[in-house]
């Protein structure tokens, strides 16, 4: 039987990520092996012993592997030979200590607020048998961003993003005629001759599956391709840079609609997105919400023991510490130029 290793990114959420895992094992465990979790060097709210609630929760069910980054990546542009020389600065980037560090064939990506409701990886083995070309499978495009999606011309969605090939100036002209998020910056990549996929177009990390061998045969540090996690620079967001380069080296993507298998951001009153960090009282409801389905529907203890409590203790005791010296660091400079 295959199977495949997860990926979460945990940036707080203690609940909604346990939720997340947990549905995703009572639908998918025959195919999991192993669960990555990359923990943020930095923790909304300076959160930084939430994580042990996690980790008390998945670890009885299944092989948990952690990592935390020496770096915090906030999204900016990446430095394309630093990624490929620095290891560490490397795997700051979302995804990509497991991707280069996963032992099966297969590693299934997911955010840390998603409920599931039917086995999306099962689905998914089968396509990957039929072609050796297939190199990840999920929720493709940001249609909602796109002038192309059926909100706008309806000329393309994620069944079709191969099919619909404007040139350079057909696409221009389509993303000037209507008022996308980021019109200013889908043009500004259409006219470095980016053109297809558009450049909203990727594969959504939300829940998606890549297979490893064509990843690491194509990119970055092992080939020239960009990393599947970041922003470039050229491109209009995350994950956009590596979707296009794949595309136009001949590979191909298969598109799951996400709501036949799970819900995305569903504790959340606001959204998803940045927008769920942005204010502590929504994002304090929506880990409320989150815990109250848990209770009712997870027969799971979230006291942390013994153990958890020492550990989440000195695990915060470690970043007041470093805030401490960080502190008296920048007084001393102030000192110094005075």
């Amino acid at each position: 039987m295959k199977k495949a290793d997860i990926c979460v990114i945990y940036f707080g959420k203690p609940y909604q990520t346990i939720i997340s895992i947990l549905s995703l094992l009572k639908y998918s465990r025959q195919h999991i092996n192993k669960v990555f979790i990359t923990v943020e060097k930095k923790q909304p709210f300076d959160t930084y012993g939430d994580v042990f609630k996690v980790i008390q929760a998945i670890k009885p069910l299944i092989l948990v592997e952690l990592y935390y980054p020496q770096y915090f990546y906030d999204l900016d542009t990446l430095d394309y030979e630093r990624v490929k020389t620095d290891k560490d600065y490397r795997w700051s980037i979302p995804y990509q200590y497991a991707l280069e560090n996963a032992s099966g064939e297969y590693l299934f990506i997911m955010h840390n607020d998603m409920v599931f409701h039917s086995d999306m990886i099962g689905e998914m083995f089968p396509l990957y048998g039929q072609n050796n070309k297939l190199a990840g499978t999920g929720s493709i495009g940001q249609c909602w961003s796109c002038p192309a999606s059926a909100s706008f011309a309806d000329l393309c969605n994620g069944f079709k993003f191969q099919e619909y090939v404007p040139d350079q100036a057909e696409a221009i002209i389509l993303h000037e005629k209507y008022n996308t998020p980021r019109k200013a910056k889908d043009i500004e990549v259409l006219e470095t001759g980016r053109v297809h996929p558009l450049p909203e177009c990727r594969l959504n990390e939300y829940a998606c599956m890549i297979r490893l061998e064509i990843y690491r045969k194509t990119t970055l540090p092992f080939a020239k391709n960009v990393c599947f996690g970041g922003n470039w620079g050229f491109t209009a967001d995350l994950g956009t840079g590596w979707f296009h380069q794949m595309v136009n080296d001949g590979f191909q993507f298969q598109h799951f609609i996400l709501e036949n298998y799970a819900i995305h951001s569903m504790f959340n009153p606001i959204g998803q997105g940045i927008q769920a960090y942005s204010k502590a009282d929504n994002y304090d409801l929506s880990e409320k919400n989150a815990l109250n389905y848990l209770l009712e529907n997870y027969n799971i203890n979230v006291t942390l023991n013994l153990k958890y409590q020492i550990l989440s203790s000195l695990r915060i005791q470690k970043f007041n510490i470093k805030k401490q010296l960080l502190k008296m660091y920048h007084f001393g400079r102030r000192i110094v130029k005075a």
